[in-house]
């Protein structure tokens, strides 16, 4: 049970250091006092780029939770 356990910490790691990276990679959305008073939008949207790294985030987040919760899970069972 200790070498899963030191997997799934590992994943854990791994996952964390991209979703860090992916977040970094991302455009602020809201820029100055334009995004405040909203003058000044993209009226068509966001970016294709931006889009894309949004989406990665969205799923690396989702990873990153559900390898968490199964740590979490098989930290629990470990000591039982």
């Amino acid at each position: 049970m200790p070498i899963i356990i030191n997997i799934f910490t590992g994943i854990v790691v791994l996952i964390s250091i991209v979703l860090v990276v992916l977040v970094m990679l991302q455009t602020p959305r809201n820029e100055g006092i334009g995004g405040v008073t909203s003058v000044g939008g993209n009226f068509r949207g966001k970016a294709g780029m931006d889009e894309i790294l949004s989406n990665y985030t969205r799923t690396v987040a989702f990873g990153w939770f559900a390898s968490a919760f199964i740590l979490a899970v098989l930290n629990e069972v470990s000591k039982r």
